[in-house]
């Protein structure tokens, strides 16, 4: 008797493990695919935002070109000032690179993937 209760225990104690390595499998792929979804949605957001930018600055620069036609002369010089605008923007972009670019992105991945959950430091 003793020993079919034992046997008992040690099948329920398989089962139960079995059980438990499945649910912290499950717990591990939710935790990526959260992560992922996060990282991804960052990854859209931010372009989303690079190409409203990039059309900012376009309609600004048909802008500055058509008014400095109507005001001083023409059109080829004011596109020649925001040509030379943009290398010295460019140039001052690519030196600050780290600082302005790299780093932020870095820094905003890094949160999102190593990201401690509260639920898990109580």
């Amino acid at each position: 008797m003793e020993t079919q209760n034992i046997s008992e225990n040690f099948s329920e104690l398989a089962d139960n493990v079995k059980k438990y390595v499945r649910l912290k499998i499950d717990l591990l792929k939710l935790n990526i695919l959260e992560k992922f979804s996060k990282l991804v949605s960052f990854l859209i957001l931010t372009i989303v935002f690079f190409l409203l930018f990039l059309f900012f600055i376009l309609f600004i620069s048909l802008g500055f070109i058509y008014w400095f036609r109507d005001l001083l002369g023409p059109e080829w010089l004011g596109a020649l000032i925001v040509a030379g605008f943009y290398i010295v923007i460019g140039f001052l972009v690519y030196l600050l690179r780290f600082k302005l670019f790299i780093n932020p992105v870095v820094t905003q991945i890094s949160k999102i993937l190593f990201e401690e959950d509260e639920k898990e430091e109580l």
